[in-house]
């Protein structure tokens, strides 16, 4: 399952990376939160091994991995984003994702 959830994340991030390329922020930005989410997902199934919708996982997040969790908040709110905030939260998300070793080359 860990591997399914990395591969789903990084589908995210490519999907993210080319509504980034054609400036279609909005949808960039709610691909790359996907990407996110999905990493969340990740780390809750690895503490309980349980998959859980989003909603049902901010608690765990919160106790147990509370740097996601403020990524998550940081960035949900965000209403306009713009290039700038985009490459930031990438840039989160990659290496969140690399810390899962082996996946460098992919991202």
């Amino acid at each position: 399952m860990e591997e399914e959830l990395i591969e789903k994340a990084l589908a995210y991030l490519r999907v993210g990376d080319v509504y980034f390329e054609e400036k279609r922020f909005d949808l960039a930005h709610k691909a790359y939160m996907d990407a996110l989410y999905t990493i969340g997902a990740l780390l809750v199934y690895l503490d309980t091994g349980i998959l859980m919708p989003a909603e049902e996982m901010a608690g765990i997040l919160k106790g147990k991995h509370p740097g996601v969790y403020a990524l998550i908040s940081r960035y949900a709110g965000i209403t306009a984003p713009d290039g700038e905030t985009l490459r930031s939260l990438r840039a989160e998300v990659t290496d969140l994702l690399s810390s899962f070793g082996g996946h460098r080359g992919s991202l």
